[in-house]
Formats: structure tokens, C-alpha cells, sequence
């Protein structure tokens, strides 16, 4: 399990970095080509399309190597018993809230299939289904490490570190 996990994380984070690479070439082609004055109209539809599917695939990659913003100064004033408590307080929030997301964007992505995105015929349901997909992705994300901090408690502070 723990290596189809891995493989699953190695490959999230490749299609994250071809999303941005292929997002900053479509905008350079788009200004190039408006300044020679013959715009690719389509350009910055599909680089909206890459950056929005970029910017959920690398959130549950930060969040999976627990590299977002945390202002915890308050709740390490605490004792442990209480920063557990809201730690998992913390995530459990999270959890619900990244599964409203998965609801609502699923219901938001379904009454945009037949919308298309800007100057292209493709769906825009493409660019809002990322919402569901990533907010799913990143809540598995989130239980997997509510079970490891609930499971092994002493690790997680033991490091200094937050263990967020």
C-alpha cells in the first residue's frame, strides 16, 4: 500500500510540474504571438485550464509533506493534551471542509459540461473538475496523516516541529 502511495504521490506531483511548465509556455506563446499581432486566442484558455489543475495537484503535494503556512504560536502555548485536542479538531475541519468541497464541486463541474471554456470547444466542466478531484485527493491526504498523528502521538511532537 505504502508504495502505490508513493507511486500515486511521484506521479501527482510529475503531472503537477508538466501542468506549470505547459501553463508558462501557453502565456509566452500567447504575449509573443498578441505582440507580433497575431494572437493564439486559445492559448490562455488551456494555460487557465493547466494552472487551476497545477495549483490543486501541488496543494495536496504541500500538504502532503506538510509545507503550508501554519501560525501554531498560539497553540503551542498549551499543554500537549490540549494541543492534541486541537490538532485533530484542526483536521477534522479540514476533512469536512475539503469533502463539502468534493460535494459542491462535483454539483458545480456537472452544470458545466456543456459550458465551453472561453474561445475552444472544450467543456469547462475540465477546469472545475478539479475542485472535486483535488479537494478529494488532499482530504486523503489530511486522514491519512489525522490517523498517523492519532496513532503515534509522541513522534509527532517529539520532533520540535509542528506536527501539522
Amino acid at each position: 500500500m505504502a508504495k502505490l502511495l508513493r507511486r500515486l504521490a511521484r506521479g501527482e506531483e510529475i503531472v503537477a510540474r508538466v501542468c506549470l511548465a505547459g501553463c508558462s509556455l501557453l502565456v509566452f506563446v500567447a504575449a509573443v504571438s498578441r505582440a507580433v499581432g497575431s494572437p493564439v486566442l486559445w492559448a490562455i484558455d488551456i494555460a487557465m485550464l493547466l494552472f487551476i489543475w497545477c495549483a490543486f495537484l501541488g496543494a495536496d503535494a504541500a500538504l502532503r509533506a506538510k509545507q503550508h503556512i501554519i501560525i501554531d504560536i498560539v497553540v503551542r502555548m498549551f499543554p500537549q493534551r490540549v494541543q492534541r485536542a486541537l490538532l485533530i479538531v484542526h483536521w477534522s475541519v479540514m476533512i469536512a471542509f475539503l469533502l463539502a468541497l468534493v460535494v459542491l464541486g462535483t454539483q458545480l463541474t456537472l452544470l458545466n459540461v456543456e459550458r465551453p471554456m472561453g474561445d475552444t470547444e472544450i467543456s469547462y466542466a475540465y477546469v472545475t473538475a478539479a475542485v472535486p478531484i483535488g479537494s478529494l485527493m488532499m482530504a486523503f491526504t489530511a486522514m491519512r496523516q489525522l490517523v498517523e498523528f492519532v496513532r503515534n502521538p509522541k513522534a509527532a511532537f517529539g520532533t520540535g516541529e509542528s506536527p501539522l
